[in-house]
């Protein structure tokens, strides 16, 4: 995978830095809609013209269902699809509707795929039934992992090269399994005999900060539930933004009154007369550039070096993995990891580059028990003896001591007080602290020669 997954335009769409923050922070869901999907799927009109065709109704029916589909709103859609299922039966109506949505080409929507699964999103929500999104269907082990996920952590592997991405949800049901939300009769069922559904939904609102994709805020109880949940929260003109929405031809009149009045910030992009749709590529593929976690770490690791202390490599197999994979990302043919077994020759690294070899942006250490010399010459830790030797030596290169839980309590203080960046236990925090001590402007700048802290 390349840094900008083999994409031909060159991305410069602004995404607002509270979006990159909210997905970042495990804080953003998307929410995807009809729209995300038509360049391979047919809008609701031309698969319900289509499904009365290739169905055979009488003359009659597929005239009533044309006069439908000519008014163009939501509610007559609904009506047209209960129609042809009153006169189709449920199954011979869900089976033509199958064969419609699974003869689609889906090559076009690759590399939109590519991006959304690889924008580590809470989660994804989609009233689509299409087989484009696998997922879950709604119910009580579905609404769990949804909401009381075991862990959110933006640098997880399902976010990695071809990603399966963040848990998805298929909120109106899947055509694969029969169970779907479409008529008039199924939007009623859903709405009034799930209580479950509804709580899901506010749920998720009033607690999320939601991305809307392709989506045309036409659904009557979608639009009531935001309302209800913005005189929740009591939002106001001078509110951050509750949600985001990557939305067409909106003009500055409306976006301002969208953010105002609806809490929702407008991505919003030309296209020219309904011409040209890349618009929404564009937003989509910058958002994917700013939060997807290699390239996010490529773009750290493109001219930065890591010095890595530790005799046991396979325990960080795992972090190894990632570094490796973010810079191949960034196309850097060479690995941006150097790694040693001792403090000692940690030191002698350092100490090369110090006299003209090539620099070293960051130091991790393990703890390593008795894996040293003080200059007194008593056994101490690897990490204590390196930090040592760099305070006497004065050699400049922020350290992260990266080991386990164990007396950590003990140990944070110690190396802390040595000067060490940070004492860290779990990846997560691991990564965390890469990210701050390499972006430009971080904990690297403003070094001191009388320690190795940033501070």
């Amino acid at each position: 995978m390349t840094a900008d997954c083999s994409n031909a335009r060159k991305i410069v769409t602004q995404i607002p830095d509270a979006l990159v923050n909210e997905i970042h922070d495990g804080n953003c869901v998307a929410f995807v809609g009809a729209g995300f999907s038509a360049a391979v799927i047919p809008p609701w009109g031309k698969l319900l013209t289509a499904l009365a065709t290739q169905s055979a109704v009488e003359t009659d029916v597929e005239n009533h269902v044309a006069s439908l589909v000519l008014k163009g709103s939501a509610h007559a859609f609904d009506e047209a699809a209960q129609v042809l299922e009153d006169h189709l039966g449920r199954a011979t109506f869900l089976h033509h509707l199958e064969l419609l949505l699974t003869q689609q080409d889906e090559r076009p929507m690759s590399q939109r795929l590519t991006w959304l699964r690889g924008i580590p999103f809470r989660s994804i929500l989609t009233t689509n039934f299409d087989p484009l999104l696998p997922g879950s269907t709604p119910g009580p082990e579905a609404y769990r992992r949804i909401l009381r996920p075991d862990a959110y952590r933006w640098w997880e592997t399902r976010y990695w090269g071809n990603a399966v991405g963040a848990a998805t949800l298929k909120l109106h049901g899947d055509v694969a399994n029969g169970e779907i939300v479409l008529t008039r009769r199924d939007y009623r069922r859903h709405l009034y005999s799930d209580p479950a559904y509804i709580t899901f939904l506010r749920t998720m609102v009033a607690t999320t900060t939601v991305l809307y994709m392709g989506f045309s805020f036409e659904d009557a109880y979608l639009n009531e539930l935001r309302s209800e949940i913005l005189a929740l929260l009591g939002q106001g003109d001078r509110s951050t933004p509750v949600a985001y929405a990557i939305v067409n031809d909106v003009p500055p009149g409306t976006q301002d009154h969208f953010r105002k009045h609806e809490g929702i910030e407008v991505l919003s992009y030309d296209t020219h007369g309904g011409t040209d749709f890349s618009g929404f590529d564009d937003h989509l593929g910058a958002i994917y550039q700013e939060t997807n976690p290699l390239v996010r770490f490529g773009r750290l690791l493109a001219t930065r070096r890591i010095l890595w202390i530790d005799p046991h490599p396979s325990n960080n197999g795992e972090a190894f993995d990632y570094l490796a994979a973010s810079a191949a990302a960034a196309n850097r043919e060479r690995s941006p990891l150097v790694t040693v077994s001792t403090a000692e020759e940690g030191v002698a690294a350092l100490a090369s580059a110090e006299n003209g070899g090539e620099s070293f942006d960051l130091v991790i250490t393990h703890w390593g028990e008795a894996g040293a010399l003080t200059p007194g010459g008593k056994p101490c830790s690897t990490a204590v003896g390196l930090l040592g030797a760099i305070r006497t030596r004065d050699l400049r290169c922020p350290v992260i001591v990266f080991a386990s839980a164990t007396n950590a309590n003990e140990r944070k203080p110690a190396v802390l007080g040595m000067g060490a960046l940070a004492y860290c236990y779990t990846f997560a925090d691991l990564y965390r602290r890469i990210e701050e001590t390499l972006s430009p402007g971080g904990m690297t700048a403003g070094l001191v020669s009388e320690t190795v802290s940033c501070h």
